[in-house]
């Protein structure tokens, strides 16, 4: 190699080395002044506080939300937390109801389950009998419903104050009977009963006294209601209006016999059909115009529902299921659509004095406790009686 080949090549080593620093220098800061692209990451997945959040979870229901077919959550029923019910999900006792309906903690109510009558109710609570409560019924509160359809506590009806202050006068064959004022006036009414005290004084006829109630105050037939219902009576007639009107005490010649129910009233209203159709069948006193008297005005209980004479030219038809003279060619539907709308199984609409109590009273009925009216009334005896005018 020549020596002028070896001086060039010492020559670029040096520049080389000296142009190496400043390369990795340049190299260093354009890495440095570029931004870097950040790793995707991955949403958390929400923790729910009672339950695992499923990879789709539904919204809450809201107070407009539509019931599904398989899922027994109210429009009122709120869930906690961020929990998602499914449809066939079992509610918790972490569940909040609103008003409409109280459900106990430690009831179970799956997805396809309804809501019976038998649920526990606030002074505002939903209840119809055997049937479905959903947050979007019109079903009335559970006191309000027992006085519409049992006749409204009319007896108490002062046309004069306009409530139930009282002062009707009843001649009985021991005396005479004034029907007390059971407005919630702390004086002259029942402002400081309490709720209990009324339920005993419906099943029972004991005042808050202890005393007695003469029967022309019908216990003996609320006696059919269920604890629950009475209580919720009592809840209702303390939240109406206060009127001031003293009532004459009663002048009777002897004492009323104490009153013992034939059976103890049950902590609720029953659910199965016929059992809910006997207690409104009972309330309502249907007895007390289709069942005949005897000769001391007791009933005739052979004839139990087989339809007795009313005043002038009126009668009350048998309403058992005997083929020939009572109903035992309607069906329970025609039964329960009669009881709304007095439309009978031909078509006709009826008159006279079961017109009115259909208006005043039976129009109201849950479609739920018009059935079970006529699953009740389809299963009693059958008796051959064709009630005859008076004479």
């Amino acid at each position: 190699m020549s020596s002028s080949s070896v001086m060039w090549k010492r020559l670029l080593k040096k520049s080389l080395w000296g142009i190496a620093p400043l390369v990795i220098l340049l190299v260093i800061a354009a890495c440095g002044g570029a931004s870097p692209t950040a790793a995707p990451t991955t949403a958390p997945e929400p923790t729910a506080t009672t339950e695992a959040a499923t990879a789709t979870p539904e919204p809450a229901a809201t107070s407009s939300e539509a019931m599904t077919t398989t899922e027994s959550m109210t429009s009122t029923e709120t869930t906690t937390g961020t929990e998602a019910m499914t449809s066939t999900e079992a509610t918790t006792s972490t569940e909040v109801t609103t008003g409409t309906e109280a459900m106990t903690g430690t009831e179970a109510m799956t997805g396809t389950e309804t809501t019976t009558g038998t649920g526990t109710m606030t002074g505002t609570g939903t209840m119809t009998g055997t049937g479905t409560t959903t947050g979007t019924s019109s079903a009335p509160d559970t006191g309000a419903y027992i006085v519409a359809i049992s006749g409204g506590c009319g007896c108490h009806m002062n046309r004069d104050l306009g409530g139930l202050a009282g002062g009707n006068e009843f001649t009985v064959t021991t005396g005479t009977v004034y029907a007390p004022n059971i407005t919630p006036d702390k004086e002259t009414g029942i402002g400081d009963w309490t709720a209990e005290q009324v339920a005993t004084a419906l099943l029972t006829g004991v005042d808050d006294e202890g005393k007695q109630l003469h029967p022309v105050m019908p216990y003996k037939i609320f006696s059919a209601l269920s604890q629950q219902e009475a209580l919720a009576v009592g809840t209702y007639l303390l939240a109406q209006k206060p009127i001031a009107n003293e009532v004459p005490e009663r002048t009777l010649s002897e004492e009323p016999a104490a009153f013992t129910p034939t059976e103890a009233s049950p902590a609720e209203a029953p659910t199965d059909p016929v059992a809910r159709g006997h207690e409104i069948v009972t309330i309502a006193n249907c007895a007390g115009c289709h069942t005949p008297k005897n000769a001391d005005g007791t009933m005739n209980e052979d004839l139990a529902l087989a339809g007795a004479p009313l005043r002038g030219d009126e009668i009350a038809a048998n309403i058992t299921p005997d083929e020939e003279t009572g109903i035992g060619k309607w069906t329970e539907d025609e039964i329960a659509v009669f009881m709304r709308t007095g439309k009978e199984s031909d078509g006709s609409q009826v008159e006279g004095a079961m017109a009115q109590q259909i208006e005043r009273r039976f129009s109201k009925l849950t479609e739920a406790d018009a059935k079970a009216i006529g699953a009740y009334l389809k299963s009693i005896p059958a008796i051959k009686n064709k009630p005859v005018k008076a004479q």
